[in-house]
């Protein structure tokens, strides 16, 4: 199981590394690629090129979720690893617009609709991969940890900003050294493929894909598909804005990037934790009850942290304002991708949930960067983050008290000790 759910996790590393690195560098590729504007609009522009490729996943889930539903898991997980790794490495020998004008933001929206379609089809297929090889009672686990390689991916990608920023110092990270994240995804991604080379196809795949065709359609798909779409927004609206808006946030308080990504780098480590927690609690508990646990506290909590965040006038307060502000978050994507799955069978499952994951995903993740500064700035309220994801709570909470009706039944947990799973 640990190798089957590393060479599930490793795609989603490189996926939100890229994205992770795109985020984290918005402010130096804003003076790069719009540097006529002003610094509040030229932020405004980067955030909408990174929502071109949100924009485009749904048709990317649509071709390889079909993709992995007609010819297998594996194959699919192989094409989307190959294409983000490709196009964050053209990203990183983009020429800038001091060097082709208007031709490089232009390039730069293509290339992010080329990562939108490859990332179209991998988490979906990720989770779905690493679920079904997992044992009844393991699965929301098993699950989990292919997010926490989601959460390994921007952790990787702010160590990597970091050291660069310490190392290069300003001047020549907005000259070159934005560059040499986005290279490094080349050599990540061919070590996730050889992983994924070295898997086989999954159990509840074999079993189903010689009778797929004569299989019933999916009953209530549109139903599902909607339930599905309003649970993944707090995944996708959370994800985003705790670790990549929150990054921004502080850099426009005027602490440092390094100080800015340290900060999120320490709340994605305690955050891998809490993606493995609520994977396992949902196993104990059950879906439905973990989520609403999850997006109660969220909308308790996120007002008064955002508040204390954006007050602190230290490093010290500020990572831990930022640790919180993840913490319910974190815990609710661990929850999140079981759920997903357990909503289609298995000859349905891979348009079925990348589909519908990555339209929540484009509505919700895709926008709530562009969104929560434009509330900023518009309402001259640096706490506005707070209600966007306050809001996404609210919708997940609700349709949440739905999902009884499409959820495939909860496998009991064996009586006493369980043998361990083989590595």
């Amino acid at each position: 199981m640990r190798r089957t759910t590393l060479a599930a996790a490793i795609g989603n590393t490189v996926e939100n590394y890229d994205y992770a690195v795109y985020g984290l560098v918005a402010t130096v590729l804003a003076k790069n690629f719009f540097p006529g504007s002003t610094p509040g609009a030229a932020l405004l522009s980067t955030f909408a090129v990174f929502a071109a490729a949100f924009v485009i996943r749904p048709i990317g889930a649509l071709l390889l979720g079909s993709l992995a539903d007609r010819i297998g898991r594996k194959p699919t997980l192989v094409v989307t690893l190959i294409g983000m790794a490709v196009v964050s490495t053209l990203i990183g020998l983009l020429p800038t617009a001091a060097s082709i004008g208007v031709a490089a933001p232009i390039l730069l929206v293509l290339l992010r609709v080329g990562q939108g379609l490859a990332a179209g089809g991998e988490y979906g297929t990720a989770i779905i991969y690493a679920a079904e090889f997992a044992p009844a009672h393991r699965k929301g686990e098993m699950a989990s940890r292919v997010q926490m390689g989601s959460l390994a991916g921007l952790l990787l990608g702010a160590i990597i900003v970091v050291g660069l920023s310490l190392g290069l110092g300003p001047e020549a990270m907005q000259t070159w050294g934005w560059r040499v994240p986005f290279l490094l995804a080349l050599p990540l991604g061919a070590i996730g493929l050889y992983l994924r080379n070295r898997l086989g196809e999954t159990p509840e795949f074999e079993e189903v894909k010689e009778v797929a065709e004569d299989l019933p359609t999916v009953d209530r798909k549109l139903w599902r598909g909607l339930l599905l779409i309003g649970v993944a927004a707090t995944h996708a609206v959370g994800f985003y804005l705790a670790f990549t808006y929150v990054q921004n946030l502080i850099i426009q308080l005027k602490f440092s990037l390094v100080t800015a990504t340290v900060v999120i780098g320490i709340a994605l480590a305690v955050g891998i934790g809490l993606v493995l927690a609520g994977g396992r609690v949902s196993d104990r508990i059950g879906r439905r009850p973990a989520l609403l646990i999850a997006t109660g506290v969220i909308i308790v909590a996120s007002y008064p942290l955002m508040a204390g965040l954006t007050s602190s006038t230290n490093p010290w307060a500020l990572g831990i304002f930022a640790v919180l502000l993840a913490a319910a978050p974190s815990f609710y994507t661990g929850i999140a991708p079981i759920t997903y799955i357990e909503m289609f069978p298995v000859h349905a499952r891979g348009i079925g949930v990348s589909l519908a994951f990555n339209i929540s995903v484009a509505v919700f993740g895709g926008t709530v960067l562009y969104v929560t500064q434009w509330l900023v700035q518009t309402t001259g309220d640096n706490r506005a983050g707070a209600f966007v994801l306050i809001g996404s709570a609210v919708l997940s909470g609700l349709t949440a008290l739905a999902l009884p009706s499409v959820l495939a039944p909860r496998a009991p947990r064996p009586a006493g000790r369980v043998a361990p799973e083989p590595a």
